[in-house]
């Protein structure tokens, strides 16, 4: 009897660890997204992991028709999961295994196979800052959480729920998938937003959530979630190095216009320098991420 027991434990264990290696993750979903309009992996069943970052996400036609998940912060890292057979929580640590799916040029997540809920009420990704303009055509933040500071609402009525938003750098459509103001948006008026990007009827939109993530009014300072005063880089232009006005440690990214992470680097000292001279001739987005805040600027290269 004992050695049937030792018989069953060892297949089952075996069972097990089969089960466990079967869902093993097989690709991020950068990879999934694959840096390109349309992912490289269109038709293939994949096993992802991240962190939901909205859920409930509904039409007017079908109801809830799905969620956003993402596995790092910053562009690329984002994905829609078309899916109304699981109701995930924000902040929960999910496994999926899916189809790969270009829908009307969006790339999502459909067919779900397995799902697993790893663990609940982990932080989200730290959301990208991004301008209006940059948002509304750069295909690098479809599917991630980003935050737009400081526009103005040009059109609060642009039809079927969406309103227009600019800071300047061109406009990006808000839309009402999960969440529309009780009483509306208001024309002219300054806002911070966050949300996720998703692609429908041929444009970027960005998709809050809930009503703690819209602020009215101009925003000049730190908050747990909208960056600091604009961070100071000089010289700006640049050829090889610059130097940067912080005195705290944290991590410097700098993306070109593509969303696309040129330079990652942990910094230490005060006013640091930093080599730059590997990046090439062009505008680049820098964020500097600290234990308290976040800061923003633009640095040219020559």
């Amino acid at each position: 009897m004992k050695h049937i027991y030792t018989w069953l434990f060892v297949a089952l264990l075996g069972f097990s660890l089969n089960q466990a290696s079967a869902q093993a993750t097989t690709h991020t979903i950068a990879e999934i997204q694959g840096e390109l309009f349309s992912s490289p992996l269109v038709g293939q069943v994949v096993t992802t992991s991240g962190i939901i970052t909205a859920n409930n996400v509904a039409s007017a036609t079908s109801g809830v028709i799905g969620y956003f998940v993402q596995d790092g912060e910053g562009p690329w890292n984002g994905v829609f999961v078309y899916d109304n057979t699981q109701a995930p929580e924000i902040g929960d640590e999910v496994i999926i295994e899916a189809e790969v799916q270009e829908y009307y040029d969006v790339t999502e997540l459909g067919n779900v196979s397995y799902f697993e809920t790893v663990s609940t009420g982990n932080d989200v990704p730290t959301p990208s800052i991004v301008s209006s303009g940059e948002l509304a055509t750069s295909e690098a933040y479809e599917g991630c959480l980003v935050q737009v500071v400081n526009v103005v609402c040009t059109n609060p009525d642009a039809d079927y729920g969406e309103a227009l938003f600019d800071d300047g750098s061109g406009e990006i459509k808000t839309n009402d998938y999960m969440y529309l103001p009780e009483d509306g948006w208001v024309l002219n008026e300054t806002y911070s937003i966050t949300g996720c990007i998703h692609y429908t009827f041929e444009e970027y939109k960005l998709e809050p959530r809930m009503a703690e993530d819209i602020v009215t009014g101009f925003i000049n300072g730190i908050s747990e979630w909208l960056p600091a005063q604009p961070l100071t880089i000089y010289p700006n232009p640049a050829q090889d190095v610059i130097r940067m006005g912080t005195n705290q440690p944290g991590q410097l990214i700098v993306m070109d216009a593509m969303g696309r992470t040129a330079l990652h680097q942990t910094i230490q000292g005060m006013l640091p320098t930093v080599d730059v001279s590997a990046l090439s001739p062009g505008v680049y987005h820098v964020q500097w991420l600290t234990a308290t805040g976040k800061a923003y600027t633009k640095l040219s290269i020559q």
